[in-house]
């Protein structure tokens, strides 16, 4: 099933090929590719990459002869050669291997070991040395080598000039091929490189699901499918290794569409690993569940001290009234619900009604109609998407939005408020208009240099319908606030607003409830 078509993705996101371009070069990766190809131009002979199963060897194998297909015309052409499988049964097996990868001709099966070697050592040396080229081997799996091959391995390191090696071969092994070398240390002493590829920590796994997650839908920016929870549920199961993060994920995605899910928390991810139940997930059930009762322990102690710390605050926000942090505010701009912010004209309101839409937006290239409806609403049930069908029955097919094409997005009330009494949110921008202010949310280079925000839309009688970009937290005093906004790049800081106080009569629009 291409479920990546029903969410949305012009790609799989997390498909167990290796594919060059879902590697998310961390630090270790990007130093292990730059350290690579440095060897390989300044032909250093021998280089090994050895990792744990699942630590991304594969990818980066593949990553590594892309970024040799892709060098530059003035640099001295390099020619890569794949060896997958390096499982042979005898030397002669394993010298035919190289001579026909390397296109070496006039090959026959009666040829011996000396004269294999002898017509790889000449092809070498013509490429090398009068076509100035550099001939790299790449093995997979290099712990499959045979000891006879081995030794064959350190005889092509004897193929040299004066200056260089005439083969640059790369080696992409688990840990136990480190044990092999070390028996042999007539190899061994000759490698140039041995770089370790260690699994990821939790920031780096969670930037490396976000990075896939933006590839596959060409770098749009679309809310997260994972909860914090729920991220570290993944990341206890998968011990932070590339490969099991994948397939965990894969399977949550899976499990999210047939639920109806638009979020996966700790629940959800912890059902997909008992159903999944391989050895390597199993011995993990019981350390999400230890987990699981320690933080709910850890949270309920929180808690009281939380409640204790909130009721000082309530009382000193009932003393201080709430003015705007930055005095440079546009008069047709809201900037709160509370009279202590912003005069709001007296007058007869009482008979003031709700508008039946919230206004319309054209859709541009990148956006679609399912991840519209979530920045606006918070989330995509069937009687979103119904309401959605109602206002605009011109779109046939809502998984085909022609851009250009005008939607309306009607008045939904959120059946949960997303804020609580007395809380204290920051807008990074707002206005009356709905589509000026959501095409600055959905712009790259305005969420790149912020914190995390949510689309906030609201109504009441006072002040009509208000769209705001506001940081996905909730503060409970104005100096917490203060100090966020003191963060932000100084031409937002300067639009940021507080809002406060809100009319009981208030209708929200987004059912997200922010974070705290």
């Amino acid at each position: 099933m291409d479920y990546y078509n029903i969410l949305n993705f012009k790609k799989e996101p997390f498909s167990n090929s290796p594919e060059p371009e879902f590697l998310f070069q961390l630090p270790q990766q990007t130093s292990c590719l730059q350290k690579l190809e440095l060897a390989v131009r300044l032909r250093r002979g021998i280089n090994v990459v050895i990792g744990d199963i699942g630590t991304g060897k594969t990818t980066l194998c593949r990553k590594l002869i892309q970024n040799f297909s892709s060098i530059s015309k003035d640099s001295a052409e390099i020619e890569t050669h794949l060896l997958l499988d390096p499982a042979f049964n005898s030397v002669i097996e394993f010298l035919q291997t190289v001579a026909m990868m390397l296109g070496i001709k006039d090959l026959n099966n009666s040829e011996s070991e000396w004269h294999l070697k002898e017509k790889i050592k000449n092809y070498l040396f013509d490429k090398g040395v009068d076509e100035r080229r550099i001939v790299v081997l790449i093995i997979d799996e290099g712990q499959k080598i045979p000891e006879n091959c081995l030794e064959i391995l350190r005889e092509f390191l004897n193929y040299e000039t004066n200056n260089f090696k005439l083969l640059q071969i790369i080696i992409f092994a688990q840990k136990e091929f480190q044990t092999i070398l070390k028996k042999r240390p007539n190899l061994f002493d000759r490698v140039n490189l041995l770089y370790r590829l260690q699994p990821l920590n939790f920031k780096q796994m969670r930037a490396m699901i976000d990075y896939r997650l933006s590839i596959a839908r060409d770098n749009e920016i679309t809310p997260s499918l994972f909860s914090f929870w729920g991220l570290i549920a993944i990341y206890i199961a998968t011990g932070g290794y590339p490969r099991k993060v994948v397939i965990l994920c894969h399977q949550i995605v899976l499990t999210m569409i047939i639920r109806e899910k638009n979020k996966a928390g700790w629940f959800l991810v912890g059902s997909c690993i008992n159903d999944m139940m391989t050895p390597s997930f199993r011995k993990l059930k019981w350390a999400l569940t230890g987990v699981f009762i320690f933080v709910l322990v850890g949270l309920s102690i929180g808690t009281v001290m939380l409640h204790r710390q909130e009721a000082v605050e309530q009382k000193q926000l009932l003393v201080n009234s709430i003015m705007p942090v930055v005095s440079k505010v546009k008069q047709e701009t809201p900037v709160s619900l509370s009279a202590g912010v912003k005069n709001i004209q007296k007058g007869n309101t009482q008979n003031v009604k709700m508008p039946e839409y919230l206004g319309n937006l054209t859709m541009t290239k990148r956006r679609t109609l399912w991840w519209t409806a979530y920045n606006i609403y918070g989330e995509v049930r069937p009687e979103i998407i119904n309401a959605l069908s109602i206002a605009n029955p011109h779109i046939k097919n809502k998984n085909i939005i022609v851009e250009g094409e005008k939607i309306s997005l009607p008045s939904i009330p959120a059946h949960i408020e997303p804020i609580t009494d007395g809380d204290i949110i920051v807008a990074v921008e707002s206005g009356k208009d709905l589509e000026i202010v959501y095409n600055i949310f959905q712009e790259n280079s305005f969420r790149q240099k912020m914190p995390a925000v949510v689309f906030f839309s609201f109504w009441n009688k006072k002040d009509g319908i208000n769209f705001a970009i506001v940081i996905d937290k909730c503060f409970k005093d104005i100096r917490a606030a203060q100090e966020v906004i003191g963060k932000l790049p100084p031409l937002a800081a300067d639009k940021t607003k507080i809002l406060s106080q809100w009319d009981a009569n208030t209708v929200f629009f987004n059912r997200r409830k922010l974070q705290r």
